[in-house]
């Protein structure tokens, strides 16, 4: 495990995993580890015993979040392009990574399609307004905040779209949108859009649409921001899930 800021060396990466129709899953990013200095969202495919398992545990725990996470130590950019990975899924009550719930393990993991990739630069400066990865399946949709630099936050949540006039292969792809009238604070202490939240957004070719957030899938700010790392509770939570 790295503890360079520079040097990228393979790690255990955890998705944090959204949806039951389309599985989407965004990667818990680091700004301190160069192992993980990336905001990824891809869709992920599993066999239907797996995604059957996934889905169940899912609404039968509908506040709890569920992460996938490599079972060997690897390259994020390398999973990426290779598209697959052996792979555990667990279930994290309230963020704590050290008391997780294991639903499968060792199970083969497919990156279906990648719709953000991008590194962080420590020169990258904030957008002007609140800005979030606006993507759906269906009925379905989640946004996931556009991390920047240190201080930031991480933001999975679900979203019901109210009303929009982004067309229905824009949000399959995952387009930006910047929140309006919604305050941005870098380094937030509480859940910046917490659910019940109505918002208006709009993208960068002038589109716009209506929010309902219904449900935060993961917020954080110390494992993102800190000298903490989430590599560690991880293969804490693998090697559980082993015995």
């Amino acid at each position: 495990m790295t503890t360079s800021h520079d040097e990228e060396t393979p790690d255990i990466h955890g998705f944090v995993l959204m949806g039951d129709r389309l599985v989407y899953g965004g990667h818990l990013a680091m700004f301190t580890m160069a192992a993980h200095r990336y905001q990824v969202v891809a869709t992920f495919g599993f066999g239907a015993d797996v995604e059957k398992a996934y889905v169940d545990a899912q609404r039968a725990a509908p506040t709890a979040t569920f992460v996938v996470v490599n079972d060997e130590k690897l390259l994020l950019q390398k999973m990426v392009a290779d598209r697959r990975f052996t792979g555990t899924i667990l279930k994290v009550v309230d963020n704590d990574l050290g008391h997780p719930t294991t639903i499968v393990a060792g199970v083969p993991v497919g990156i279906t399609t990648v719709l953000h990739n991008r590194p962080f630069r420590d020169s990258d400066e904030y957008p002007p307004e609140p800005r979030y990865l606006l993507f759906a399946h269906g009925s379905e949709a989640h946004v996931a905040h556009y991390m920047t630099r240190k201080p930031d936050y991480q933001l999975l949540a679900d979203v019901r779209v109210v009303e929009s006039d982004l067309t229905s292969a824009e949000l399959a792809a995952g387009v930006l949108v910047d929140l309006q009238d919604v305050e941005e604070d870098h380094s937030p202490t509480t859940t910046p859009i917490p659910p019940g939240t109505t918002v208006r957004a709009l993208s960068a070719q002038g589109r716009r649409a209506t929010l309902e957030i219904t449900g935060t899938r993961w917020f954080d700010t110390e494992e993102l921001n800190g000298p903490t790392n989430y590599s560690v509770r991880l293969i804490a939570a693998l090697e559980a899930a082993s015995v």
